[in-house]
């Protein structure tokens, strides 16, 4: 009998030791290592904020030191401030007055242009062509964004703590949403710095135009970045409705101030944190939604042209992309977050007396008449100033994005 034991015992250590030295061999397999390890982290990491938490950081929006955050913030709004001038300074002067920075401001300008500096006042604004106003405008368009968005950041803080922080957002984000951001902000990131490369590589010009025209993707990449952001915020104010009708239906034993203390709650978790973007949100819509009408007519003029030069078909194409992504995007955000407030009003609605325990309020559906009748009132969601912005802004934004054809066109 123990020999049989022995004889098992050692038919089972056999098993284990094969076990086992199979799962090393294949552990210690370099094929192994090298795709499941480098397959893991890929997949990880494009399920994660890192990407966007780095570009925000290099933006500044979004780090907890302070004096990082505002050096380069300092650096973006240099930027903006440079590109705006240039863009006034190729409206307006180039090829009317002869000044030292003709050279590198006026890369295009008319070589016989001395006779310029005693023209008449309507004819020099006769002279000014209107797709250099258009581009003045865009210019001013970012600028204005990517300041409104600096400073709802920086003083988002200061608000009550009801207010939904980046870092609140951060935490509370799923990976399907980093992914949908991922893959976004890796499509615009590489599709600009495509037009980088193609740009350096067929205009040979001097390094200092060629160099002013490169670091242009910055503040594009950064009012990019804002819509992100306030996507991610707009993703954790829906997660706060949720987490509200989840404690609705849990409130068992009691009354239905209780209940309308919990949706109290949750509209100054939105209304706080809509307030504080609100100076953001409404420079940022009205400025994006010219700017989006402008860069629509401009490509449909480009079209028309029937030009043939690919880089200036790719570079029209992907800045009206871009303008008309960062008007219309957070415009469905902030109008989901309002369609998410109704659809919690209607899942409540719909329930009978039977789905609702014997101790809560809503059992009785006279008591869930008078709560539905309040939350209709209170108007919960997005707000631009008094205004909640609901699903037909969504549309209203997409139609302004579309009126650029339409300009154009007639």
């Amino acid at each position: 009998m123990e020999q049989c034991l022995d004889q098992n015992q050692e038919f089972v250590d056999l098993i284990t030791s094969e076990r086992l030295c199979g799962e090393s061999s294949n552990r210690s397999s370099p094929s192994y290592d090298a795709s499941g390890s480098f397959l893991e982290k890929t997949k990880n990491l494009f399920c994660s904020g890192v990407f966007l938490k780095g570009v925000a950081h290099a933006v500044g929006f979004w780090n907890p030191r302070k004096g990082l955050r505002a050096l380069m913030a300092i650096i973006v709004l240099f930027l903006d401030v440079y590109y705006l001038f240039e863009a006034v300074y190729y409206a307006f002067l180039c090829g009317h007055f002869e000044t030292p920075l003709d050279q590198w401001m006026c890369p295009n300008a008319s070589q016989n242009s001395s006779s310029t500096h005693n023209i008449p006042v309507l004819a020099f604004l006769h002279g000014i062509e209107l797709v250099n106003i258009l581009s003045l405008f865009a210019c001013l368009a970012v600028l204005m964004s990517n300041t409104a968005f600096f400073w709802c950041m920086w003083n988002m803080k200061r608000h009550t703590s009801n207010c939904v922080t980046l870092e609140k957002a951060y935490s509370s984000a799923g990976r399907s949403l980093w992914v949908r951001l991922n893959c976004t902000l890796l499509l615009f990131g590489l599709s600009l710095v495509i037009m980088i490369v193609w740009f350096n590589l067929t205009f040979k010009g001097l390094f200092i135009n060629n160099l002013s025209i490169s670091l242009g993707i910055i503040p594009r990449l950064a009012t990019l970045t804002s819509c992100f952001l306030f996507s991610l915020i707009a993703n954790a104010m829906k997660d706060c409705v949720t987490s509200c009708q989840a404690e609705i239906r849990n409130s068992i034993n009691s009354s239905l101030d209780d209940i309308i203390r919990i949706h109290k709650h949750l509209c100054e978790q939105i209304f706080c944190t809509s307030d504080s973007l609100k100076p953001w949100f409404v420079i940022h819509w009205f400025l994006l939604a010219v700017t989006a009408v402008i860069y629509v007519a401009d490509m449909v003029e480009f079209f028309h042209k029937n030009a043939t030069g690919w880089y200036d078909f790719y570079q029209v194409t992907l800045i009206t992309a871009i303008y008309l992504y960062a008007f219309v995007y957070p415009s469905y955000c902030a109008a989901s977050v309002t369609s998410r407030c109704n659809q919690m009003l209607k899942e409540l609605n719909l329930t009978s007396n039977d789905e609702w325990d014997t101790g809560h309020p809503f059992h009785s559906r006279t008591q869930l008449a008078l709560f539905i009748q309040y939350a209709q009132y209170t108007d919960c969601g997005f707000r631009a100033g008094k205004i909640t912005f609901g699903s037909n802004f969504a549309w209203f934004s997409t139609l302004i994005a579309m009126c650029g054809v339409g300009v154009k066109v007639l």
